[in-house]
């Protein structure tokens, strides 16, 4: 199954969250590949590693899939990328079903999971990464915008599916959450409102997120006990989280299994 983690709007979160999901699903035993989409290149330096070209690798040298990704942890792989993923976007533009090339190469892979960290832009690499996934997750910070964020990406799914990709779902995932900021529990009611069951738990905000791509280590492994990774303390249940969000995860992969 794949998941494109995408919003147009930079700074949400997508990365930090592909990664950390991703991570936590590998610990479960399933077998996961992480794509990166981004010319920035921050899904290697998130894993203490280099920035390396694999997907211009896999996309303009027609390599295979097996010799591009980095094993980055037990049932982890990585497909890098750097600047020359602004190269991937000339040659998807010049290629026969230019759309699905992404799709195509991803639907033989022998994995369980495949994550995509999408560039927050709207271009030809972007539109195969949301026609390649199966759901789509999109985070977004919890301000004023964030609504106006979320829809831009709505509408474009709304006419990828008009020529006749068929999604199984999308959630909407609220991130660096404070509930002290009273324009953060407006925002969230709103997005609650409009969206209703599509809106994920919130992801607190937490200093430590930073923190794990300097030492090149996930969530689980800097600190699982986080506020980002248990959610917030409410009585005797804990709300929202890295760990709420990884069952929900398995909730999708096991009703679209």
């Amino acid at each position: 199954m794949i998941f494109a983690f995408a919003n147009q709007k930079g700074g949400v979160g997508k990365t930090t969250t592909a990664v950390t999901l991703a991570d936590g699903l590998a610990r479960l035993n399933k077998r996961v590949l992480l794509v990166d989409l981004d010319p920035q290149g921050h899904l290697a330096l998130s894993f203490g590693l280099e920035k390396s070209p694999g997907l211009y690798r896999l996309i303009c040298l027609d390599e295979p899939l097996s010799a591009v990704v980095i094993p980055l942890r037990p049932n982890l792989d990585l497909v890098a990328g750097d600047k020359q993923t602004e190269m991937v976007k000339r040659q998807i533009t010049l290629a026969d079903f230019r759309d699905t090339k992404l799709s195509d190469i991803l639907s033989h892979a022998a994995y369980d999971v495949v994550l995509l960290d999408m560039a927050p832009s709207l271009d030809v690499l972007h539109i195969n990464g949301l026609i390649a996934a199966d759901w789509v997750v999109i985070p977004t910070r919890l301000d004023a915008l964030a609504v106006d964020g979320v829809k831009e990406i709505l509408t474009t799914m709304a006419e990828i599916s008009r020529n006749g990709h068929l999604y199984r779902g999308y959630s909407i995932l609220p991130t660096f959450f404070d509930r002290t900021t009273r324009e953060t529990l407006l925002q969230f009611e709103e997005l609650t409102r409009v969206f209703g069951a599509n809106v994920w738990p919130p992801v607190p905000q937490d200093t430590r997120v930073r923190e794990t791509a300097a030492y090149g280590q996930t969530l689980w492994e800097y600190s699982p006990n986080s506020t980002s990774v248990e959610g917030f303390k409410d009585g005797r249940q804990r709300l929202g989280g890295y760990r709420q969000l990884l069952g929900r995860m398995l909730e999708v992969i096991d009703g679209c299994g």
